[in-house]
């Protein structure tokens, strides 16, 4: 709690100094912020993006995955 208190004031200060250019910057972070609470991104996805995306985490759970060196390996002709 008293972490979150000093960083508050720290945020606080930052705002009442900054230029406007911060202030945009500040602005925009809380507006990208709030959307976010409003609306999960998975909401947004189609069922067949949540399947792949469900594949792969049960594939990772059941240890069917691959070594980054090996997948690049398989890769490196295309890159």
């Amino acid at each position: 709690m008293v972490k979150e208190k000093k960083l508050k004031q720290r945020v606080l200060a930052y705002v009442q100094e900054a230029d406007d250019e911060l202030l945009h910057l500040i602005a925009k972070v809380a507006e990208i912020y709030n959307e976010q609470k409003k609306e999960d991104w998975w909401d947004k996805l189609s069922d067949i993006e949540k399947a792949a995306i469900q594949k792969g985490l049960d594939d990772a759970d059941n240890d069917k995955v691959l070594p980054n060196e090996e997948v690049m390996r398989m890769f490196k002709k295309w890159h």
